[in-house]
């Protein structure tokens, strides 16, 4: 039985689509998901950049979405992949993606949604959430905005498969 959903999001076109099928999942057989973004330290990927500027743009204006983003990190979003973040920035950032994706979440009729902003390796980041939150399943996107050299070393959604406890569910 399929109880806690675990979805990692980081903003990209893939992560939007495992939040669609595990919300699909949970409204089905009535389970809870948590959402996860795993703060990436320093530039922020340009895919994620993108990401922004288009759900600036879609989404209406509420206090959940977070649409109202300071304009000072909004326009340093808009300067290119040479701008710094600090760990606030990211964070509010972080919690602005998962208020958006949790949108999705809602509108498929999920009722129970958990939203998390962690620090650290995605990989072990999303692993040790899925202990904690006693996930049943983990959907995840089987790319997301990593630069090249996440190609090199292994995917974040390759090594979750592996390592995790639960069923995984990567989403193309």
């Amino acid at each position: 039985m399929i109880k806690t959903i675990l979805v990692p999001v980081d903003g990209s076109e893939h992560s939007v689509k495992a939040v669609e099928l595990a919300s699909d999942l949970a409204t089905k057989y009535g389970a809870s998901i948590t959402l996860l973004h795993v703060l990436l330290r320093g530039h922020m990927p340009d895919g994620l950049k993108k990401a922004l500027d288009v759900e600036v743009g879609r989404r209406e204006d509420s206090a959940d979405n977070l649409v109202n983003m300071p304009q000072e990190i909004m326009a340093r979003v808009g300067r290119g992949k040479d701008t710094q973040f600090s760990l606030e920035e990211l964070d509010y950032i972080g919690k602005y993606v998962l208020s958006s994706v949790a949108t999705i979440c809602k509108e498929k009729g999920v009722t129970a949604i958990d939203k998390k902003v962690e620090e650290g390796d995605p990989a072990k980041v999303i692993l040790k959430a899925a202990e904690d939150v006693k996930a049943d399943m983990i959907v995840m996107g089987n790319r997301g905005l990593s630069d090249f050299q996440g190609i090199l070393v292994g995917s974040v959604s390759h090594k979750v498969s592996h390592l995790a406890k639960c069923t995984c569910v990567t989403v193309r």
